[in-house]
């Protein structure tokens, strides 16, 4: 498991940089519970904890994240009726646990969700059933339903300072018994992107190279600039076929672990060859590669980003 993942905050005590919803969530776990919100939509970029946050206010009232009350749904690819349907006839079984107040549900990604699904959790967060508290996460917010946003207590996550980060990065590094200096914590900061998870991948690879911390970045490219232009000069290659495969090798080692940032980033700049496009040759072949990157591989990750280079590379 990375390190990302195995030194997420557990507490709202134990997370740096979001005091506006964290005191939020303090707050409304005060009232009583017949008085509570029961829908909540956590709006921020990428990494900056959405998911976290719900899973904190989970362990809050009892709910296991690994247990049977806890339920997430990558809406990106869990995301027609069918699937929702099955998800929202959960909703209002009372908690399998005698320790847990309520189930959890955790729509990751929700802005992906087909019309007719998003429609059916409209209709449950009009009237949420007993015993349920529904989390929306999603880095475009602008793309939800004004119906469906006005049924939800809007919080907004903000993009990590340079200064949660460092605290961030500190706190998991004297968990993890690691020695770093104070100017590598504050360099791995100002790579980051405002991202706490980038900034652990990051981390991490420090741990893993003996550390080195220019390596670090370099291995984890930061998941930005440098990010988008390598995946930019990978499809020139992939469209005008003028490199061989080991460049999309090279590619997929130095950017293990963020095929998700990678395939955003083909699937943007294979949109703007389209509407570039002076042919309908040109339309149709655009078109053909990005049906190779429209699946998202959060559960395959980088054996499902190769096999989507595989089938884009070899396409005539």
């Amino acid at each position: 498991m990375s390190l990302y993942n195995l030194q997420r905050p557990k507490t709202f005590d134990a997370v740096f940089g979001q005091d506006d919803a964290v005191a939020l969530f303090k707050a409304v776990l005060k009232q009583p519970i017949a008085e509570r919100p029961k829908v909540f939509m956590l709006c921020g970029t990428f990494g900056c904890g959405k998911t976290t946050l719900a899973t904190i206010f989970a362990r809050s009232i009892g709910c296991n994240p690994d247990g049977m009350d806890f339920h997430v749904i990558d809406a990106s690819k869990d995301r027609s009726i069918e699937n929702i349907r099955n998800v929202t006839e959960k909703m209002g079984a009372f908690p399998m646990s005698s320790k847990a107040e309520a189930r959890v549900f955790v729509f990751d990604e929700c802005h992906s969700l087909l019309k007719p699904a998003a429609e059916a959790l409209l209709k449950k967060c009009e009237d949420v059933p007993p015993a349920t508290y529904i989390f929306f996460c999603t880095t475009e917010p602008e793309s939800m339903g004004k119906a469906l946003k006005s049924r939800c207590k809007i919080v907004v996550i903000n993009p990590m300072t340079l200064k949660a980060l460092y605290q961030n990065l500190k706190y998991v590094a004297d968990n993890i018994g690691l020695e770093i200096s104070d100017e590598d914590l504050q360099t791995i900061a100002k790579n980051s992107d405002n991202s706490a998870r980038v900034s652990l991948q990051i981390l991490e690879n420090y741990k893993l190279n003996g550390g080195n911390v220019g390596k670090a970045i370099a291995m984890n490219a930061g998941g930005g600039e440098k990010l988008v232009a390598d995946t930019y000069k990978l499809c020139q290659a992939i469209i005008n076929k003028n490199a061989g495969w080991e460049l999309a090798v090279d590619f997929c080692r130095v950017y293990s672990g963020q095929t998700e940032q990678v395939r955003r980033a083909i699937l943007g700049y294979l949109r703007n060859c389209i509407l570039n496009s002076k042919s309908k040759q040109e339309r149709t072949r655009f078109t053909a590669l990005i049906e190779c990157f429209i699946e998202p591989h959060f559960h395959a990750q980088d054996a499902g980003l190769v096999y989507q280079l595989a089938c884009a590379w070899d396409l005539k």
